[in-house]
């Protein structure tokens, strides 16, 4: 049998590099950040950075958040239970992070049906996890500020873009893609032409969204916008930005319109846009943060931050690359 012929007999995660590192690669790329040292932050501060974290991607959490922390420790950190952590997982976190706050899947489950109570909003919250991103830091976090990071970036230099707003608040902010690929998958601008889906290919949440936000403003008598580009990997908002009541009005209009689609993956980061850019906004320069992709590759080392979703997240193996020397200066404080 030829290994072409090979491939067709494999699950889905192990034929190609890319599925099967993200599913099984966490623990061997990342496994040396376990022997760096721990990291002090300040549960007092007025800022509390947020991350929903898997238990397949603990390692690179604990990379991600150590190396933003390395420049801003003066935060409140918050690790929220996808519902997949193991008590071991927590542990880890606990020995790397000892002043987080570990938000339980349980626990948030519950406060959340105690607190807020509506039905469809349970629904849309439970629908997939990162929907988390969305309603959790709002319902637990009581700082002034709400920073929300994923797992899957590194800070490589100071984020000085966000160091005032940290300390002083001030409009949204967030990071954006630049374009790359097949334009098809991008969301149209508000009002712009849209060739019909292919049966294979369904239109994603966003793309529908952008298209009729016209409408959709209009019927609700707000002002949502959305930048091609958002990106809610990154992003920062003053607690109360996100606000039951209008996400109930909004997210109830689209289940209307668009029905199960905004239960599916891509809706979080369509939601947050909305809100965010409805409200002023500004985007982080995509030369210093960037959304790492096949074109922007070469610029990764010079860059402040670098958030390495999916599609591209082992191009050219930056990845782990950076990631061991975000580790090395870690476990080396000291050196230049």
């Amino acid at each position: 049998m030829n290994l072409s012929a090979l491939k067709d007999y494999l699950p889905w995660s192990l034929r190609s590099v890319n599925p099967a590192l993200n599913k099984y690669g966490d623990g061997i790329l990342f496994r040396a950040i376990a022997k760096t040292p721990p990291v002090a932050t300040n549960p007092d501060a007025d800022t509390g950075i947020h991350s929903a974290v898997p238990h397949r991607y603990v390692l690179a959490y604990l990379t991600a958040i150590k190396s933003f922390l390395r420049y801003v420790p003066d935060v409140a950190v918050y690790v929220h239970d996808d519902g997949s952590l193991r008590e071991e997982d927590k542990g880890l976190i606990r020995a790397h992070l000892p002043d987080a706050q570990i938000v339980d899947r349980a626990h948030a489950d519950e406060t959340f049906a105690a607190r807020v109570g509506d039905e469809f909003l349970m629904r849309v919250r439970k629908s997939y996890t990162s929907y988390l991103k969305l309603f959790d830091p709002t319902l637990i976090s009581t700082k002034p500020r709400i920073v929300i990071v994923d797992t899957d970036v590194l800070f490589m230099r100071n984020p000085s873009a966000v160091m005032d707003w940290s300390r002083e608040g001030g409009l949204p902010w967030y990071h954006q893609s630049e374009p790359w690929g097949n334009p098809a998958r991008s969301a149209p601008r508000a009002g712009s032409d849209a060739a019909a889906p292919s049966a294979e290919q369904p239109v994603h949440i966003q793309r529908l969204v952008v298209q009729r936000l016209e409408e959709i403003n209009e019927q609700l008598g707000t002002h949502y916008a959305f930048v091609p580009g958002f990106n809610s990997g990154f992003i920062g908002y003053e607690h109360g930005t996100v606000a039951y009541g209008e996400l109930k009005q909004l997210l109830s209009h689209l289940y209307g319109l668009f029905g199960d689609r905004i239960f599916r993956w891509g809706a979080e980061q369509t939601m947050h846009g909305l809100v965010l850019c409805g409200q002023g906004a500004t985007a982080l320069p995509t030369v210093d943060y960037m959304v790492h992709t096949n074109l922007n590759s070469a610029r990764a080392e010079q860059a402040s931050f670098v958030h390495f979703i999916g599609e591209f997240r082992y191009h050219r193996f930056q990845y782990p690359r950076l990631a061991a020397k975000v580790i090395s200066e870690l476990r080396n404080p000291s050196r230049p």
